[in-house]
């Protein structure tokens, strides 16, 4: 079981949990909130693990979450569905001045890009694009995954979960050695 689960499961005692930390995640503009996401695939029960974790211009966590959903066990619907998550959490917190930020380099592409699909997939980037069309300003750009750490942990964890955790100014403390 993953840390955050342990503390869950204790009460909220922290477990230590060992993680590479990344030192390469950099702080979004003054006004900003770059919102990290990560999804995580069991293709044994069919579910998708998705992880977001909003910080502002001063690397200070605004939100995160955990949650997981029954999906096909498709990586490329999986990432477009945390990126969809991780929009509409920025969406609900009322931020409007927003950066995207995943490993995905297809869902990132799609989001970019006027072309429309009417795949699965395709549907998916539609309503990031709808959602974003709300915010004063916004960009969404791809990072590698050894700098999106913490959104990854979360989605491996969301695995675990029954149920949504949204934390608010807040985050798991087995994330903590991360930030």
């Amino acid at each position: 079981m993953t840390a955050i689960g342990t503390w869950l499961e204790n009460g909220g005692k922290h477990v230590k949990h060992q993680v590479a930390p990344s030192t390469k995640w950099s702080t979004p503009p003054p006004a900003f909130f770059k919102a990290n996401w990560d999804a995580a695939i069991d293709k044994d029960n069919s579910k998708v693990g998705i992880g977001v974790i909003v910080r502002d211009s001063d690397g200070l966590v605004i939100g995160s979450l955990c949650s997981s959903i029954t999906l096909t066990p498709n990586p490329k619907i999986g990432e477009a569905v945390a990126a969809l998550r991780a929009t509409m959490l920025c969406a609900e917190l009322g931020l409007t001045q927003i950066i995207l930020e995943g490993d995905a380099p297809n869902v990132v592409q799609a989001v970019q890009h006027k072309e429309e699909n009417w795949s699965a997939f395709g549907m998916v980037i539609r309503d990031i694009k709808s959602l974003l069309s709300k915010a004063r300003e916004w960009s969404i750009q791809h990072t590698p995954r050894e700098f999106n750490v913490i959104a990854h942990t979360l989605a491996k964890y969301a695995l675990t979960c029954s149920k949504d955790c949204i934390l608010l100014e807040d985050y798991p403390p087995g994330i903590q050695h991360l930030l």
